[in-house]
């Protein structure tokens, strides 16, 4: 069963984030946070605490887990240099199947694909685990109707959906 990744919005404040990922832990199987740079300093060290790998949103000076990338515009391979082995570096590659096998080589830790701008007939997702081993996330936020189309493909971890942030309640809800 995927684990679940979650992506703070940009705009939402550190107590926000920290009161919906707290209500997100407690409810479901959650892996890591991408966290926004403004709210990166106060949030990390409590998401840590819960368990969460924490991940700047594209930062590669960071005092975190890990760093979460977009492919199409930042250099992996520089972050992966720079950042070591020990410091997770993700990518997002939207729905490239080239800019997912290069961040792969250029040593990504996991790959995170756009799963809705593919027809069912023609999964990303799918393709991807079927065919390597790093994992895959399925970045676009998941409405649970669309579950059933998305397990089929086995991705490694699921993106809730962003109304998760409205409220801890909320959160419960969805998770």
């Amino acid at each position: 069963m995927p684990r679940l990744f979650l992506v703070a919005p940009v705009d939402l404040g550190a107590d926000q984030i920290l009161a919906c990922a707290t209500a997100a832990c407690a409810a479901g199987d959650v892996a890591s946070i991408v966290v926004p740079l403004p709210a990166l300093a106060a949030v990390t060290t409590k998401l840590q605490g819960l368990g969460l790998a924490v991940l700047a949103n594209g930062a590669t000076e960071l005092k975190c887990d890990g760093v979460h990338l977009h492919a199409l515009v930042d250099d992996v391979a520089m972050a992966r240099r720079s950042l070591g082995k020990d410091t997770i570096v993700g990518a997002f590659c939207a729905a490239s199947r080239h800019a997912a096998m290069q961040a792969a080589e250029d040593g990504a830790d996991y790959i995170a694909l756009s799963q809705n701008t593919y027809t069912p007939s023609e999964p990303i997702i799918g393709w991807w685990a079927d065919l390597f081993e790093i994992p895959c996330v399925a970045f676009d936020p998941l409405e649970l109707d669309k579950l059933d189309i998305l397990l089929p493909q086995k991705p490694d971890f699921i993106r809730p959906s962003d109304a998760m942030w409205a409220s801890p309640a909320e959160t419960q809800r969805i998770v």
